[in-house]
């Protein structure tokens, strides 16, 4: 194959430029470290990278969430640590008031405490975040939880949880809402009714009211009496039948639970009888049709927050007893009250420990998340990264190669027929 001159030049140029070329991109990863240094270097692993560095960055936003997720949790726990040690004085100063040497002036004294850890609990109740939101008020960050309202503290929040994203398919609840902590306390028995109208037989037509009226219980003792006698039992029916032979003016009753099993069997009463069942109080007529004779009981308990259980109690507390009657409506306030202190410390104590089972799952967590940044980093620092050992030592082979290059390049351009010519 002939190879002109002007050929041999033209190569001679090519190889050493690329040669030259090979040697700056060698350079620049000695100098800075990367082998890519722009997305044409290598468009897959570019690509890669990009992918990459989004799960980097997504990472390294969920340690943000639970470093957030931490600090308000730990925030919880110890404004529910204050106010456990506010509820066991509130609980001692109960067992106090139950002593039956005291004095009324005694007993104010004790209101007087109980108002002023009432107002203390009442501003933890309210605590703030660092970011100024509201730590017990559900999911409405800036909504003040408790507000003083004729006398008595209202709820403002609900009942939900903020959850923070802390892992790729994990979401953690950052806060308790004061529904949940502070709203749990038992109340009185609220008993509501569906079912038939009553006949009134003394005007002879149907009235707006239910068959059954005036439901009542006559104390704390027989609330937890029917509440024992009807656990499980689901809502309970009452039915009314008149006796044979239609018309005769008397009927009887018979009360069934949620699956229609008979707790009371058929029993005799007169319209207007006031009938008592475990407890449960109540006056019974007759219906409005003898079809539509049924009518069901739906008996709930109505819940408190602990403000009003120890603004109740002061109260209680701050009125002379003088009457036997008068001291036993105080000893029933006061043992209500002991329970109801009671039932706020074990909710307390049930959500502090949730906390800790969720602050362990969070160290957790924020260590996998780490090595999910390692493992993505070092998957990054392969594809991006220059071996600094091989780009030196590929550096010094493009530099000898040159260096031959152009020795050689000097020695083949020399080379003449002419210079034998003299």
């Amino acid at each position: 194959m002939r190879i002109s001159t002007q050929q041999q030049y033209f190569k001679s140029i090519d190889q050493m430029q690329n040669s030259q070329s090979k040697l700056a991109g060698l350079q620049d990863q000695v100098s800075t470290g990367k082998k890519l240094q722009t997305p044409s270097d290598d468009p897959v692993a570019a690509a890669q990278v990009v992918k990459l560095e989004r799960e980097l960055s997504q990472y390294e936003k969920y340690d943000d969430n639970i470093n957030v997720t931490e600090r308000r949790l730990a925030l919880e726990e110890t404004i529910l640590d204050d106010v456990n040690i506010a509820l066991n004085r509130m609980r001692e100063l109960t067992l106090n008031a139950a002593n039956g040497t005291l004095q009324d002036q005694d007993r104010k004294s004790i209101a007087n405490e109980l108002g002023q850890l009432t107002g203390y609990v009442a501003g933890l109740m309210n605590t703030q975040d660092s970011q100024g939101e509201y730590l017990f008020s559900g999911s409405q960050g800036s909504t003040k939880p408790y507000v003083l309202e004729n006398g008595r503290y209202a709820y403002q929040g609900d009942d939900g949880q903020r959850q923070i994203q802390v892992g790729s398919e994990l979401f953690m609840p950052s806060n308790d809402s004061g529904a949940y902590l502070f709203e749990s306390v038992d109340d009185r028995l609220n008993v509501t009714m569906t079912g038939q109208e009553a006949f009134d037989y003394e005007s002879g037509v149907t009235t707006t009211e239910p068959f059954v009226s005036n439901v009542s219980f006559a104390s704390t003792e027989d609330e937890a009496s029917f509440n024992e006698a009807v656990k499980g039992l689901g809502d309970l029916t009452i039915a009314v039948t008149e006796d044979a032979p239609i018309p005769s003016g008397s009927y009887s009753y018979q009360i069934s639970d949620s699956g229609g099993n008979e707790i009371v069997s058929s029993t005799s009463f007169t319209p207007g009888d006031s009938i008592d069942f475990n407890g449960m109080a109540f006056e019974l007529n007759a219906p409005a049709s003898a079809t539509d004779n049924t009518l069901t009981f739906n008996v709930s308990t109505e819940k408190k927050n602990i403000l009003d259980v120890a603004m109740d109690l002061a109260e209680g507390l701050n009125k002379p007893v003088s009457s036997q009657a008068e001291r036993d409506e105080l000893s029933e306030l006061v043992a209500t009250s002991l329970d109801q202190f009671k039932q706020a410390s074990d909710r307390n104590s049930e959500v502090v420990a949730t906390l800790g089972s969720r602050l362990s799952s969070l160290e957790f967590m924020s260590s996998s998340n780490l090595d999910f940044k390692l493992f993505t980093e070092s998957a990054i620092s392969s594809l991006v990264d220059a071996d600094l050992a091989s780009a030196i030592s590929l550096f010094k082979l493009e530099e000898a190669t040159l260096s031959a290059a152009q020795a050689t390049f000097g020695r083949v351009s020399a080379l003449s027929l002419f210079n034998y010519i003299n």
